[in-house]
This record gives C-alpha cells, structure tokens and sequence, in this order.
C-alpha cells in the first residue's frame, strides 16, 4: 500500500512537471510568435503619418446654437495615415452621415501607435476643453503588443470611468477582427484575430458596465474587410474605403450619442473645414 502511495505520489510529480513543461514550452512559442508578430506589423514597408482630425461640421442650415464640442482619443483609427483628405476618416464620414443640426467642433488627441494607457494619460487635456461627447477608439496596438486582457480592460475601465464622471456620454470603438490585415500572414494572422477578439470582448464588456458609455460596432464589418481592397499601401491602415465602411457600422452608435446630449440628427448638406494640418503618426 505504502508503495503503491509512493508511486503514485511519484508518477504525481511527474505528472504535475509534464503539464509545467508543456505551459513554459507553450508560453515560450506565443512569446517567439508574438515577437515575429510585432517584427511583421513594423517591417519595411511603406509608411504614412497620420493627421490631426480636428475640424468643425457645420450644418446646412445656419443656426445659433453653440458648437458641440466632441474629443476623440485613441490610436492611428483617429488619424488615418495614408488617407488622401482627413474627411475621409471614419469618424467624419460618420459625422456627415449622421448630420446633426449643430455645430460640431472636433478636437482630437489621438495619435497612432498609441494603447490604453497612453490615452489614459491624455484625458486631462481632453477634460480641459470641456467636451459634450467623447469617442474613444483604441485596443489595436494592445492586440498587437500582446498587452493582458486583464490589464487591457483595467485601464480602460477607468479611461471610460474618468470620462463619464465628467462628460454626458461616451461613444467607444470596438476592434474588428485584424487577422484580415493583409500585412499579416499565417499563422500570425490567427494569433493576432485570437488576441483581437479577446480585446474586443473587453471592450464590450467595459462598455456594458457604463451606462453613459455607447458602443460604436466597427467589427460588424470585419466580413468586408475581408473581402480585401480597403488597406493602403502599407497593407496595414485602412484606405477611404476601409474607413467607409467602418463609418457606416458607427452611425448608429454615434447617432444614439448625438441623441443623447439632445442634437437632433439627419439633416442634409454638410459641410467641415479642417482647423490643423499638423502630423500625427
């Protein structure tokens, strides 16, 4: 008996090293393929800057009302490198489509490469201006970078805590699915739609946590995306078409958070004037 305890406490401890093994072996194989990851996004391939999305709509019919006043924080999504005109990012495609009554005044302080916990450190500026609105698009780079998804939802748990104590509503992005970015290929894709999805679901989540907080579903589109010709030529941000199609999946949303600081939408004849030209990458 006392052997066969011996044994099996033996063959326990084995056991226990085998499965050890096996999670350093497999840990060790999602470090190496997350660092081929983020040597693929930042080979050598053509790059863009991005630019300052700052501007004011200005609907068809004049009126008095003040501007509303929207800050958008986030990564490359808010700037749009390798875009020909700045009235193509999805936010001002979203914008005109929506077409609210009011003056809308956009301020951003996105700028790309950035992850959550850089735009956390910018929410001080944007509460500065006093917003009415704020979108918030950002998760990318954390599923690129392999940043926890605890750590991810966290961070921007509180990013969306801070805003909301302060701003009546706030619209945040989803991540679509970046296992279609042609830049990456098998099996890298799959990891990086693996992380993607999960960072989505956080996102979701925090947003569901937050009744001021508005869900803007830009991943309802990722069955287009993959259908392809919507990158420039760097293979990695969207082109007008890619970011067409994420504004037609943001109205909604953006429609339900004009709505809710009381501007009415659906006006026709818009018009926007850039306020910055300066770079942001």
């Amino acid at each position: 008996m006392l052997d066969s305890m011996r044994s099996a406490g033996h063959g326990g401890t084995w056991g226990r090293g085998v499965v050890a093994t096996a999670a350093m072996a497999a840990a060790g194989s999602a470090a190496v393929l997350g660092g081929e990851l983020a040597w693929v996004v930042h080979r050598d391939l053509p790059s863009f800057e991005g630019s300052d999305a700052s501007g004011r709509y200005e609907p068809a019919r004049s009126t008095a009302a003040a501007p509303l006043v929207l800050v958008a924080l986030g990564d490359s999504t808010l700037t749009g490198p390798g875009l020909d005109d700045e009235r193509e990012l999805w936010l001002w495609q979203a914008l005109h489509a929506a077409a609210p009554d009011r003056p809308v005044d956009v301020r951003s302080f996105a700028v790309g490469g950035w992850r959550v916990a850089d735009v956390r450190r910018r929410i001080g500026a944007a509460l500065a201006c006093q917003p009415d609105v704020a979108v918030v698009a950002v998760g990318s780079n954390d599923a690129i970078h392999g940043t926890a998804r605890a750590a991810f939802a966290r961070e921007l748990d509180l990013v969306v805590e801070e805003l909301t104590g302060r701003i009546p509503v706030v619209a945040v992005a989803n991540v679509g699915d970046l296992g279609n970015l042609e830049r990456v290929p098998p099996p890298l894709s799959s990891l990086l739609r693996h992380r993607a999805r999960g960072i989505r679901r956080e996102i979701e989540a925090v947003v569901d946590r937050h009744p001021r907080a508005v869900l803007l579903d830009v991943a309802a589109c990722d069955a287009a995306f993959a259908q392809g010709g919507v990158f420039v030529a760097d293979r990695f941000h969207p082109n007008a078409a890619g970011h067409q199609l994420w504004a037609a999946c943001a109205v909604p949303g953006l429609v339900e958070s004009l709505g809710r600081v009381g501007v009415a939408c659906g006006q026709d004849g818009r018009t926007w004037t850039a306020s910055s030209s300066a770079p942001r990458r």
